[in-house]
């Protein structure tokens, strides 16, 4: 097991104040079941990430992941920038049914990176970002 740097309790609170600062409303109580149980994932999953450190919480209200996994090759802390017109406009340059490359256009956008920096994340990095990836894009 991992160790922890901070405890859930306040990676909770930083959650919270993630979702507040993003202007994301959710309410898990007004969501179906499969969307209810997807929910939990991505907030167990970016709230173990806080509380290992990998992921910090800035104080314009940012998350910001630094990548950990041995094989990932992108390296540098990411900050997932709050949604504009921009991160979906980027998808309507990438073709038709290519739904991940459109995904990875908007995050890539949304974090100011090149798209190819995030096909180059595996295991543990990539899932992280795109949980966040799919708050903001709510």
């Amino acid at each position: 097991m991992k160790e922890l740097k901070i405890a859930k309790e306040v990676a909770e609170v930083e959650y919270d104040r993630f979702l507040e600062q993003m202007d994301l409303l959710i309410d898990p109580n007004d969501m179906e079941l499969e969307d209810k149980s997807n929910y939990q994932k991505t907030r167990a999953r970016i709230i173990r990430a806080i509380c290992r450190g990998h992921l910090v919480i800035n104080d314009d209200g940012e998350a910001v992941y630094t990548p950990q996994h041995p094989k990932s090759v992108y390296k540098e802390p990411i900050t997932f920038h709050e949604r504009s017109g921009a991160s979906v406009v980027v998808m309507d340059g990438k073709k038709k049914d290519h739904d991940i490359s459109k995904g990875y256009a908007a995050m890539a956008e949304m974090c100011r990176i090149q798209p190819k920096n995030f096909a180059t994340m595996v295991g543990e990095d990539i899932k992280i970002c795109e949980a966040i990836f799919a708050l903001l894009m709510d």
